[in-house]
């Protein structure tokens, strides 16, 4: 016999003091029973808010808690674990504020400030190019020698030597180019780079964004026998069913990168084409399996420290390392409080 619940309230929190928290951990943990599970079209936006807000990755917290099945209070220590034992205040005073729908202290207010009265990164330029081309490229968003330490990060964690490139073939720790690495510091002092805040505010035309808590990658040279690519290759992370809605992704580049060694590709200008296209498919086909590649893709050579941002309506992946040395970065995104997205997959 099944255990009855009532379904939490948003508004129900406990030690941390944090807004919609119990209701996401109940959410996961009647999924994980296969209960009937209740959720608000808005809800998945709230999830991310709550996780990004208290520094944790969403397939590795909902993880945890479908292999865990924590309590609440014990999911509560594992936050703290990762956030090293405590969180700032202004962190959970910015999660409630939002989905309160409340205005914020003139401490965030400060903040936000900082952002939106700091210089361009961005050119006039740069974003003419964004307009036209669906993609910008944010010249040395974080140093060189900030680059350098999170790409040591990535090499420590898979276990792996620069010099050794038999070992690049090796590590248990990557689920094909992926890194399932999420709290090192160095990646994180990358998300909190101002000249990264400063781009995705000038794209979203507001400094209040909520930055993702994602991956890093490792895209080793192709060798035969041992390594093939796994792709992804050319694809969307949005529903194609209309309206399709504005949304960014970003990919910072931690070692050089030139346009053979993996680097990311996607069909420029495409974002102001889609929908037409979409049109022109026989009502059977699939738009995801289409050549995608014949519409026009290129692979975006740039530099350690450079981070490219495009729009989420173009065909985009990672491409097949022919180099001599492996690709290693950072994903990072950034997205408003409010925003709109279909939720009916296509």
């Amino acid at each position: 016999m099944k255990e009855s619940f009532n379904f939490i309230s948003s508004a129900e929190v406990s030690r941390l003091g944090v807004f919609h928290l119990k209701r996401l951990w109940q959410r996961a943990i009647l999924t994980r029973r296969r209960e009937n599970v209740p959720v608000a079209e808005n809800e998945w936006v709230s999830d991310k808010i709550v996780l990004f807000g208290l520094g944790l990755a969403l397939e590795e917290t909902f993880r945890h808690i479908y292999q865990n099945a924590p309590a609440f209070e014990e999911f509560e220590n594992w936050i703290l674990e990762i956030n090293g034992g405590s969180i700032e205040a202004h962190r959970i005073e910015k999660i409630n504020a939002t989905l309160r729908g409340e205005d914020y202290s003139e401490n965030l207010k400060n903040k936000l400030r900082e952002i939106e009265t700091s210089a361009p990164v961005l050119t006039r330029t740069d974003l003419e190019f964004w307009d036209a081309n669906g993609y910008v490229i944010v010249r040395q968003a974080i140093s060189r020698t900030e680059a350098k330490a999170a790409e040591e990060a990535v090499w420590s964690y898979l276990e792996m030597s620069p010099d050794d490139a038999e070992s690049w073939y090796q590590s248990e720790r990557m689920q094909g180019i992926m890194v399932q690495m999420f709290h090192d510091a160095a990646l994180r002092r990358n998300r909190e780079s101002k000249r990264i805040q400063k781009a995705f505010a000038q794209i979203w035309k507001t400094a209040d964004l909520w930055t993702t808590i994602d991956r890093a990658g490792f895209n080793p040279p192709e060798k035969k026998g041992v390594w093939g690519f796994p792709g992804p290759r050319l694809h969307w992370d949005m529903s194609l069913e209309p309206p399709l809605y504005f949304g960014t992704q970003g990919i910072l580049y931690l070692t050089d990168v030139s346009a053979v060694q993996g680097a990311f590709t996607c069909v420029p200008g495409f974002h102001r084409k889609i929908e037409n296209w979409l049109e022109t498919l026989p009502p059977d086909d699939n738009p995801r399996t289409q050549d995608l590649e014949g519409l026009g893709a290129l692979s975006i050579a740039a530099d350690a420290g450079d981070l490219i941002i495009w729009n989420q309506a173009l065909p985009h992946g990672s491409s097949p390392n022919r180099a001599d040395f492996p690709r290693i970065v950072q994903y990072i995104n950034m997205f408003p409080n409010r925003r709109d997205d279909n939720w009916q997959w296509k």
